[in-house]
């Protein structure tokens, strides 16, 4: 019966995740006009709302980037970026036990063997846990099915937790940097200064050296 629960639940978990989105007003609530709504109203708990709406939009699979670019805009490139930072770290780090507590073990029965790819990513993420998922953050910042695909693999949370927290920061810091620089600009003009093309540059930059190195990455894992 033990057995039975645990699937069910997660089934139960995720349909009310799709539910809540396709039933509910949520996005006016994550708009910009919501989100600053709801954090002037609360004041001095305003940071504390705007990082449990970063967890909700995990759960509810909504551009993570944008809520992001919110926080970089109503509290500043800094404060919006630790914000973001925690609200991004906590959601998928919930949605990966939440997947793994309930699902991992069904999934992985039912899949077991019937794809190479799949396999191979298991193996690569149970050996080089740390690494790929470092690389794959750099690569896909948030995107919502790699916290659901890598919770059902045998990857060590540790290594999970550490990579998604380092991996996810330039990410964060340059949407902040960014969205805060737009709203700080008087004229269409302001923008294509230094100041704006610089985080810019930085994360094309980031994105391509971290293709790079996943690429090498992967290479050499199949070399093995």
């Amino acid at each position: 019966m033990y057995k039975i629960i645990k699937p069910l639940t997660g089934l139960l978990l995720i349909g009310s995740a799709i539910w809540a989105y396709t039933t509910c007003d949520v996005t006016g609530l994550f708009s910009l006009d919501g989100i600053t709504a709801l954090v002037n109203s609360l004041g001095a708990l305003g940071p504390l709302a705007f990082i449990g709406l970063c967890i909700a939009g995990v759960f509810l699979h909504m551009p993570e980037f944008v809520l992001i670019a919110v926080g970089g805009v109503l509290f500043g490139g800094v404060k919006g970026c630790i914000y973001g930072w925690i609200g991004a770290l906590a959601g998928s780090t919930s949605t990966f036990l939440c997947v793994r507590y309930f699902m991992r073990d069904t999934v992985q029965k039912s899949l077991d063997g019937k794809f190479k790819r799949l396999d191979a990513l298991d193996s690569r993420l149970a050996e080089q846990g740390f690494q790929t998922v470092l690389m794959l953050r750099l690569v896909l910042f948030m995107a919502p099915p790699l916290n659901w695909l890598i919770a059902l693999t045998r990857i060590k949370f540790p290594h999970y937790f550490a990579a998604s927290a380092l991996g996810i920061i330039p990410g964060v810091a340059v949407t902040c940097y960014s969205a805060n620089t737009i709203a700080r600009a008087k004229s269409l003009v302001d923008v294509f200064t230094l100041e704006f093309a610089l985080p810019f540059f930085l994360l094309v930059t980031l994105v391509l050296g971290s293709t790079l190195a996943t690429r090498r990455l992967l290479g050499s894992r199949q070399e093995t």
